[in-house]
């Protein structure tokens, strides 16, 4: 017969969120954490890195059972409720892309193809496929495919809902893609992606069948860190803007008109809201919470300016 006490000292583990990274070095890097990362609306899920005389980049996904970053093969992003994460193994050249889902809860992995045919201009290769995005109800896997270029143009995007896992592709051409490409909107029922050419472009929203919605004459990229492009009530989004990403630019949904640009930090492109009113941006030291006038609240992680480090922060809980 299990004691009263243990039986409510194991659904208190079992209730208990997965840990999150500790403060501390990063392995296989000079970078740290620098702040605690439990009870916040992000989640530091993968990183990757380049040696000195290593052929490609290292990889690493937070394992938080093991309590620790492990190596792996593909790129990670990680459910907002926690339970799902999904590597993406787009470095797979001889065979279908896919998507290797992991339930939290049991530990099952399932791999699934994605979806796209081949590129008709490289023998025996596939079109792009990249920057796999939790939908912000944590329902819906999106990826990117794209055509190769200086200028990628989408052929569309292939969602996978889960628990299902069955992957449907959503045909939407000759968007605009750059750093990210589709991101959700907060209602998890669209997206949005930049139309145009570098240096003129908008962004154009689209609903899960592929219609034009709407568009808005704005500078920049959808941001795709932390909770994303939308703010967690939608009144607001954010885009990557300005020559080389130099700054980010806030506006107002319903109008499109300009709330607010920030000057960001020369470093890999973390762009995404972290909450209501702050967003989640390079800093001087690394990556941080900034307010929403520009100043920078809190360094989340410190990456030293020669570091080829490359973050993955995601949404945690509901927004």
């Amino acid at each position: 017969m299990l004691h009263l006490g243990t039986a409510l000292a194991l659904t208190a583990v079992l209730a208990a969120p997965p840990a999150q990274p500790p403060v501390g070095k990063l392995p296989d890097t000079t970078a740290k954490i620098v702040a605690k990362m439990s009870g916040r609306p992000v989640q530091l899920s993968f990183y990757s890195y380049f040696t000195e005389g290593g052929p490609r980049p290292g990889q690493r996904a937070w394992d938080p059972a093991k309590r620790a970053f492990v190596k792996i093969d593909g790129q990670v992003t990680v459910s907002p409720d926690e339970r799902w994460q999904a590597v993406h193994l787009q470095d797979r050249r001889q065979g279908q892309p896919s998507v290797r889902f992991v339930d939290r809860r049991t530990g099952k992995a399932t791999e699934v193809e994605l979806p796209v045919r081949t590129d008709p201009k490289q023998a025996g290769q596939y079109l792009n496929t990249l920057w796999p995005t939790w939908s912000p109800d944590g329902r819906t896997l999106l990826v990117n495919v794209f055509e190769p270029g200086s200028e990628p143009r989408s052929e569309g995007i292939v969602l996978i809902d889960v628990p299902s896992l069955k992957p449907r592709f959503i045909r939407i051409e000759k968007a605009l893609i750059t750093v990210g490409g589709f991101q959700w909107t907060r209602d998890s029922k669209g997206v949005v992606v930049r139309w145009g050419k570098n240096g003129k472009s908008v962004i154009r929203q689209y609903d899960l069948e592929g219609a034009v919605k709407r568009t808005w004459k704005v500078r920049g990229r959808p941001a795709s860190h932390g909770l994303g492009t939308f703010s967690p009530s939608g009144r607001r989004f954010l885009t990557a803007c300005h020559s080389l990403e130099s700054s980010a630019c806030v506006w107002d949904t319903a109008t499109g008109k300009a709330v607010t640009r920030i000057k960001v930090a020369h470093r890999f492109p973390v762009f995404g809201w972290y909450d209501e009113k702050h967003l989640l941006l390079p800093v001087r030291d690394g990556f941080g919470v900034v307010n929403l006038k520009g100043k920078v609240v809190e360094t989340l992680v410190k990456v030293g300016e020669k570091e080829n480090f490359y973050p993955r922060f995601d949404a945690r809980g509901k927004h």
